[in-house]
Order: C-alpha cells, then sequence, then structure tokens
C-alpha cells in the first residue's frame, strides 16, 4: 500500500532493529523507546495501512498500546496535523467501514468523524477562497494558506472547488508572496 520508497524505509528499519536485538542487550526504557520509535508511524497516522497494521497485531495477540489519531480527532473535533487530515479524507470512506473502525467507535463517533473530515476540508476550502476574493495571502495565514494548498492538491479536490484559473491564481498568490 506503500509508495516504493516508503515501503523499502519500513523495511529497512525492520532489518536495522532485528539485526541490533539480536546482537545487544537492551533495558526494559530502551525496549519502550525502540517499540515507540517503530511504532511512531503506525501512530500519527490514518488510513488503510495503519488499520491492517493495528488488526494485524491484535490478531496475533501482539498487544502495543496505540495513540488513536482517531481518538484525538474526536476529542478536539479536529486533525492534529494537516498530513493526518488529509490521510482521513482520502481513506475515511474505505476504512469507515472496517471491522476494526466498527469496533472501536459507535456508529454516532463515526459520524462525527465523518463531520470533522468534511468541516476540515471546507474550512480548508474557505481559507483558499477567501485568498483568492482578496488576492493576498495574509501574513498570518501564510503558513495554513500553504497547508491548505497541499491538502487540496493530495486530497485530489481542486477540480471540485476550483475552476483551473482560479488554481493557477492561487499559485501565482503563493509564489509571489512577500514576507514582512
Amino acid at each position: 500500500m506503500f509508495d516504493p520508497k516508503t515501503k523499502e524505509a519500513i523495511i529497512n528499519q525492520g532489518i536495522y532493529w532485528n539485526e541490533r536485538l539480536n546482537s545487544e542487550q537492551f533495558t526494559l526504557t530502551q525496549m519502550k523507546s525502540i517499540a515507540n520509535d517503530i511504532l511512531t508511524l503506525w501512530n500519527e497516522t490514518i488510513g488503510i495501512a495503519t488499520e491492517m497494521f493495528w488488526t494485524e497485531l491484535k490478531k496475533n495477540n501482539i498487544d502495543f498500546e496505540r495513540k488513536d489519531e482517531l481518538n484525538f480527532a474526536l476529542k478536539k473535533g479536529r486533525f492534529r496535523r494537516v498530513d493526518v487530515g488529509m490521510s482521513a479524507k482520502k481513506d475515511w470512506s474505505i476504512i469507515k467501514d472496517f471491522d476494526s473502525i466498527k469496533d472501536r467507535f459507535s456508529q454516532d463517533e463515526i459520524e462525527k468523524i465523518s463531520n470533522i473530515i468534511d468541516c476540515d476540508e471546507k474550512t480548508r476550502f474557505e481559507i483558499l477562497k477567501k485568498c483568492l476574493r482578496k488576492k493576498e495571502i495574509p501574513q498570518t495565514k501564510y503558513l495554513k494558506f500553504g497547508e491548505c494548498m497541499a491538502y487540496m492538491s493530495n486530497c485530489g479536490l481542486w477540480e471540485k472547488y476550483f475552476a483551473k484559473a482560479e488554481v493557477e491564481d492561487l499559485y501565482d498568490l503563493w509564489k509571489s508572496f512577500k514576507s514582512n
């Protein structure tokens, strides 16, 4: 499910830790730190591969604490970072029907997550539309603007919200931004 570079990085990390674990002695604290290092990707993402990973661990009775980004979204009403929101947007329509999701969340919570995803998308659209209308990016919104541009691109939403000329205008605004 990963691009070749990501797949290679995950495999190399596994090889690295397998070699070290077989040749060195580690304290319990060090082992927990290693586990956290290995699990960072799986704890900080939402998606098909993430759900499959945690399902496979559970199926094999491998017990690790999951820091679930969907729980964070439910508690805070937003995603922790733009990349998490993008992953949710891309894969939610598929993973919301996974047993692993239905086992962890009530139908009401699943609907709330869907609403958080929709709200995130609409908010990002509104930020870009406002900048386009005013033909400027406010200094205080520059980073958010960049996140919104990445969100629209990575989620394939340009055609849903903007004409081709508007997209070009947004990129021109971004290129011509001058920091004070």
